[in-house]
Protein backbone atom coordinates (compact mmCIF):
# COMPACT_ATOMS: atom_id res chain seq x y z
CA UNK A 1 0.00 0.00 0.00
CA UNK A 2 1.23 3.48 -0.88
CA UNK A 3 1.70 6.06 1.87
CA UNK A 4 2.33 9.76 1.43
CA UNK A 5 5.08 10.92 3.75
CA UNK A 6 5.09 14.72 3.96
CA UNK A 7 8.05 15.76 6.11
CA UNK A 8 10.47 18.66 5.75
CA UNK A 9 13.22 17.08 7.89
CA UNK A 10 15.46 14.79 5.85
CA UNK A 11 16.52 12.91 9.01
CA UNK A 12 12.92 12.14 9.98
CA UNK A 13 12.12 11.16 6.38
CA UNK A 14 14.97 8.62 6.36
CA UNK A 15 13.91 7.16 9.71
CA UNK A 16 10.25 6.87 8.71
CA UNK A 17 11.17 5.43 5.33
CA UNK A 18 13.16 2.64 6.99
CA UNK A 19 10.32 1.72 9.34
CA UNK A 20 7.54 1.98 6.78
CA UNK A 21 9.32 0.02 4.05
CA UNK A 22 10.15 -2.68 6.60
CA UNK A 23 6.43 -2.95 7.28
CA UNK A 24 5.73 -3.32 3.56
CA UNK A 25 4.59 0.19 2.61
CA UNK A 26 5.53 1.98 -0.59
CA UNK A 27 6.53 5.56 0.23
CA UNK A 28 5.67 8.67 -1.79
CA UNK A 29 7.68 11.63 -0.49
CA UNK A 30 6.83 15.31 -0.21
CA UNK A 31 9.23 17.80 1.36
CA UNK A 32 6.64 20.51 2.05
CA UNK A 33 2.91 21.16 2.13
CA UNK A 34 2.61 22.28 -1.49
CA UNK A 35 4.30 19.13 -2.78
CA UNK A 36 2.08 17.04 -0.50
CA UNK A 37 -1.04 18.77 -1.82
CA UNK A 38 0.00 18.07 -5.43
CA UNK A 39 0.36 14.38 -4.55
CA UNK A 40 -3.01 14.34 -2.78
CA UNK A 41 -4.74 15.91 -5.80
CA UNK A 42 -3.61 13.16 -8.16
CA UNK A 43 -6.04 10.44 -9.14
CA UNK A 44 -3.57 7.80 -7.95
CA UNK A 45 -2.82 9.49 -4.63
CA UNK A 46 -1.97 7.26 -1.66
CA UNK A 47 -4.87 6.25 0.57
CA UNK A 48 -2.78 6.91 3.69
CA UNK A 49 -0.82 10.03 4.55
CA UNK A 50 1.64 10.84 7.30
CA UNK A 51 1.73 14.63 7.44
CA UNK A 52 4.18 16.76 9.36
CA UNK A 53 2.26 19.05 11.67
CA UNK A 54 4.60 21.97 11.00
CA UNK A 55 6.27 22.30 7.59
CA UNK A 56 6.67 24.96 4.89
CA UNK A 57 3.57 25.76 2.89
CA UNK A 58 0.33 24.27 4.12
CA UNK A 59 1.04 22.38 7.34
CA UNK A 60 -0.38 18.98 8.22
CA UNK A 61 -3.48 20.48 9.83
CA UNK A 62 -4.32 22.63 6.80
CA UNK A 63 -3.79 19.68 4.46
CA UNK A 64 -6.24 17.61 6.53
CA UNK A 65 -8.78 20.44 6.37
CA UNK A 66 -8.35 20.71 2.59
CA UNK A 67 -8.87 16.98 2.12
CA UNK A 68 -12.00 16.97 4.29
CA UNK A 69 -13.36 20.07 2.52
CA UNK A 70 -12.86 18.41 -0.86
CA UNK A 71 -14.63 15.29 0.39
CA UNK A 72 -17.60 17.40 1.51
CA UNK A 73 -17.71 19.20 -1.85
CA UNK A 74 -17.62 15.79 -3.59
CA UNK A 75 -20.63 14.68 -1.54
CA UNK A 76 -22.52 17.87 -2.40
CA UNK A 77 -21.56 17.56 -6.09
CA UNK A 78 -22.70 13.92 -6.15
CA UNK A 79 -26.03 14.68 -4.50
CA UNK A 80 -26.60 17.68 -6.78
CA UNK A 81 -25.97 15.44 -9.79
CA UNK A 82 -28.91 13.25 -8.79
CA UNK A 83 -27.50 10.75 -6.32
CA UNK A 84 -29.92 9.91 -3.51
CA UNK A 85 -27.22 9.11 -1.01
CA UNK A 86 -23.47 9.00 -0.64
CA UNK A 87 -21.30 6.53 1.22
CA UNK A 88 -17.68 7.32 1.96
CA UNK A 89 -15.01 4.68 1.85
CA UNK A 90 -13.90 2.89 3.85
CA UNK A 91 -17.44 2.00 4.77
CA UNK A 92 -18.91 0.20 7.71
CA UNK A 93 -20.89 -2.95 6.80
CA UNK A 94 -23.76 -2.05 9.14
CA UNK A 95 -24.03 1.43 7.60
CA UNK A 96 -23.87 -0.04 4.08
CA UNK A 97 -26.67 -2.46 4.91
CA UNK A 98 -28.84 0.34 6.33
CA UNK A 99 -28.25 2.55 3.28
CA UNK A 100 -29.02 -0.34 0.92
CA UNK A 101 -32.27 -0.96 2.81
CA UNK A 102 -33.15 2.73 2.49
CA UNK A 103 -32.33 2.71 -1.23
CA UNK A 104 -34.45 -0.39 -1.76
CA UNK A 105 -37.35 1.26 0.11
CA UNK A 106 -37.09 4.38 -2.09
CA UNK A 107 -37.16 2.26 -5.28
CA UNK A 108 -40.15 0.24 -4.00
CA UNK A 109 -42.03 3.45 -3.11
CA UNK A 110 -41.33 4.88 -6.57
CA UNK A 111 -42.64 1.67 -8.18
CA UNK A 112 -45.79 1.86 -6.05
CA UNK A 113 -46.26 5.51 -6.99
CA UNK A 114 -46.05 4.64 -10.71
CA UNK A 115 -48.69 1.90 -10.23
CA UNK A 116 -51.05 4.20 -8.33
CA UNK A 117 -50.64 6.93 -10.91
CA UNK A 118 -51.42 4.50 -13.73
CA UNK A 119 -54.52 3.28 -11.84
CA UNK A 120 -55.71 6.87 -11.39
CA UNK A 121 -55.28 7.54 -15.11
CA UNK A 122 -57.32 4.40 -15.87
CA UNK A 123 -60.12 5.54 -13.54
CA UNK A 124 -60.07 9.00 -15.09
CA UNK A 125 -60.29 7.53 -18.60
CA UNK A 126 -63.29 5.33 -17.61
CA UNK A 127 -65.05 8.31 -15.99
CA UNK A 128 -64.63 10.39 -19.16
CA UNK A 129 -66.09 7.54 -21.26
CA UNK A 130 -69.20 7.53 -19.06
CA UNK A 131 -69.75 11.24 -19.63
CA UNK A 132 -68.23 12.52 -16.43
CA UNK A 133 -65.46 15.06 -16.45
CA UNK A 134 -62.81 14.54 -13.81
CA UNK A 135 -60.47 17.43 -13.09
CA UNK A 136 -57.05 16.21 -11.95
CA UNK A 137 -55.91 17.74 -8.64
CA UNK A 138 -53.03 19.56 -10.35
CA UNK A 139 -55.56 21.47 -12.48
CA UNK A 140 -57.73 22.56 -9.55
CA UNK A 141 -56.11 25.92 -9.03
CA UNK A 142 -57.61 29.35 -9.66
CA UNK A 143 -57.17 30.64 -13.17
CA UNK A 144 -56.84 27.18 -14.72
CA UNK A 145 -60.55 26.64 -15.34
CA UNK A 146 -61.18 24.40 -12.37
CA UNK A 147 -62.64 25.10 -8.99
CA UNK A 148 -60.36 26.72 -6.46
CA UNK A 149 -59.14 24.62 -3.56
CA UNK A 150 -60.51 25.71 -0.23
Amino acid sequence: MKVLLAEDSSVVRVLLKQVLTKWGYEIVFAEDGEAAWRVLERADSPRLALLDWMMPGPDGLELCQRVRKDEQEDVVRGLSAGADDYLRKPFDNVELEARMRTGRRIVELEDELVKVRAALHDVQAREQVHGRVVVPPSDRTPGRGGPAKR
